[in-house]
């Protein structure tokens, strides 16, 4: 029986009902600002060591201090200030002080618990979204799989919501990993042969032969080809280790998974990264393609783009089309394939293309 990943595959512990909140602040003045708060609000505590704040907390103490104090410090502050919270009658260990965090990460967790329980109990969702080719609208050639989280009485809550809360608690590797799970639970639903779009962070993986595992377990599990299958590389401005982004490809290459790469024209999604990643398929930014047909600048942008991408021989799929005009001028400059709300939305059901202009 194989160890779970501990990054990716256990949400960190919530703070004990009762326990002890160690708090360091970073600078004098910090410090005793903590100390007049608590003696303001009637709070013991106990210095245990210069500048480290032992404070016992009953049930509801921590939320207390955050809402109360915590949440009106400054960004930095929150992030220079560590914590950590033990259970009373524990006695620190060099375990417990390599566990401790930023103020800011205990913050954002405390606001975004529910963030957690929707990972825990499974409640992704993945919506679909056409991609068809630019000749042929009516054709799906592939389904990207966006995902989605769903309250406890079915709503729906935005993908950006959740990474934004994910990121900021420092468990983005859980809720990009549950996604991906989700996607391949999911996409049994399309049709036909089309192919698979699955969206993953490459800064939400640690090292891909231990982080990727279960990924690839629930891809055989659901009896996926792997050559029908594209690892769309998402948030591609935010990596900061090409080398690191170049072995999680290599990894899905070396098992017969195609890689795409989301954004050309934005952040390291560029030209710089072209010839390292050398992706099978490539995504024109979305801002490229607003009112491209009408904007001789941006125009001028995106021809050159596609003209690389077609002596590359990279097939080009443009997102974000919401106009014939905008279609229509991809069309004619080399787009192979296209994407937006004028061909279809995305929905819980793989939704079939319209004809723009038929409804």
């Amino acid at each position: 029986m194989r160890t779970p990943c501990p990054r990716c595959e256990m949400l960190p512990d919530s703070p004990p009902d009762e326990g002890v909140l160690y708090v360091v602040p970073p600078i004098t003045e910090a410090r005793q600002s903590l100390g007049r708060y608590l003696d303001g609000a009637g709070m013991p505590y106990e210095l245990v060591t210069h500048g480290v704040f032992a404070i016992p907390y009953g049930p509801g103490g921590v939320e207390r201090l955050c809402s109360d104090y915590f949440c009106t410090l400054g960004a930095l502050e929150a992030r220079d200030t560590r914590t950590l919270t033990l259970k009373r009658g524990s006695i620190v260990s060099v375990c417990d002080i390599l566990r401790a965090q930023p103020l800011s990460a205990l913050l954002a967790r405390m606001h975004g618990r529910w963030l957690s329980g929707i990972i825990a109990d499974e409640r992704i969702v993945t919506y679909f979204h056409p991609i068809v080719r630019a000749e042929a609208p009516l054709e799906v050639y592939a389904y990207e799989c966006l995902a989605r989280g769903m309250e406890n009485d079915g709503s729906i809550i935005a993908p950006d919501r959740m990474f934004s809360v994910a990121r900021d608690a420092d468990i983005l590797f859980n809720l990009d990993r549950a996604c991906r799970l989700a996607a391949i639970r999911d996409a049994r639903r399309c049709r036909g042969d089309a192919m698979v779009f699955i969206n993953f962070n490459p800064t939400a993986i640690y090292k891909p032969e231990f982080c990727l595992r279960t990924t690839l377990e629930a891809m055989e599990e659901a009896g996926f080809t792997p050559a029908n299958v594209v690892f769309e590389v998402v948030e591609s401005d935010h990596v900061g280790d090409v080398g690191h982004l170049l072995s999680v490809l290599d990894y899905y290459r070396e098992r017969g998974f195609r890689v795409a790469l989301d954004d050309l024209g934005a952040g390291y999604g560029s030209l710089n990264l072209l010839s390292q990643l050398r992706p099978d398929y490539i995504k024109l930014d979305i801002q490229l393609v607003r009112n491209v047909d009408s904007d001789s600048y941006k125009a001028r942008i995106t021809e050159n783009l596609l003209e690389l991408a077609t002596r590359l021989d990279i097939p080009s799929i443009a997102e974000g089309v919401e106009t014939v005009a905008e279609w229509q001028w991809l069309k004619a400059h080399g787009a192979r394939l296209v994407q937006g709300y004028l061909f279809a939305r995305p929905a819980a059901e793989p939704p079939r293309p319209v004809l723009p202009g038929r409804g």
